[in-house]
């Protein structure tokens, strides 16, 4: 993105599947904002406790210390009117709330840095992610490797059999897959990867039976 002169504020949103890198990549803009001696604030929501509760963490163990807010308005209570850069990590927890709030930071002549997941676990669009790339300056979509036949992986694959649109996890309750292996049914998904497993179980328990 070209440098924008004057007290001119803008949205950069990172997006994609699970495991494709989107914190790591918030770091690293935040970090370099922090490098060129900008004030910098970062946000996560309160819900997001899988590796440590005041930083953001990335999968690769890649860290920076971050404020909880349980929902996106907080993000303006805690802003300091001095703030130049704010980063958002994972803003599909936060709600419609968020793009308000990313909008009013902008309009202010912040710099606003969010990421998160742009599909949920059955591949359809996770609000408020899609309102906030059509409003964004900047996008920049992430993919991961399939973990079944590495190819690009769009998705992120639920491992775990739950209705709820919202299961905090990482490894073993989720997983990258490519359009070719997602299967949005968590519970068929599961059970087509234990399926080797349960046949040699089986296999072993007959065995020991007969």
């Amino acid at each position: 993105m070209d440098i924008v002169k004057g007290n001119m504020g803008w949205i950069e949103v990172v997006v994609g599947p699970m495991f494709s890198g989107k914190s790591e990549e918030l770091i690293r803009r935040l970090r370099r904002a922090e490098i060129a001696r900008q004030r910098v604030q970062i946000f996560k929501p309160a819900i997001d406790a899988r590796y440590t509760a005041n930083e953001i963490v990335s999968h690769s163990g890649l860290g920076i210390p971050s404020d909880n807010v349980f929902k996106a308005a907080e993000i303006m209570e805690k802003l300091s009117p001095r703030t130049e850069v704010i980063g958002i990590d994972e803003a599909q927890f936060l709600g419609d709330e968020v793009v308000d709030v990313c909008t009013k930071l902008a309009n202010l002549g912040k710099r606003v840095i969010v990421a998160g997941l742009d599909t949920d676990y059955r591949g359809r669009p996770f609000e408020p992610m899609p309102r906030l790339l059509a409003i964004a300056e900047e996008i920049t979509k992430l993919l991961a490797i399939c973990v079944r036949c590495g190819n690009p992986a769009v998705h992120t694959q639920r491992l775990v059999e739950s209705e709820e649109l919202i299961v905090v996890g990482a490894m073993g309750a989720y997983e990258a897959r490519c359009r070719r292996c997602f299967e949005p049914n968590p519970a068929l998904a599961q059970e087509k990867k234990d399926g080797p497993q349960l046949i040699a179980r089986n296999r072993t328990a007959s065995a020991g039976g007969s």
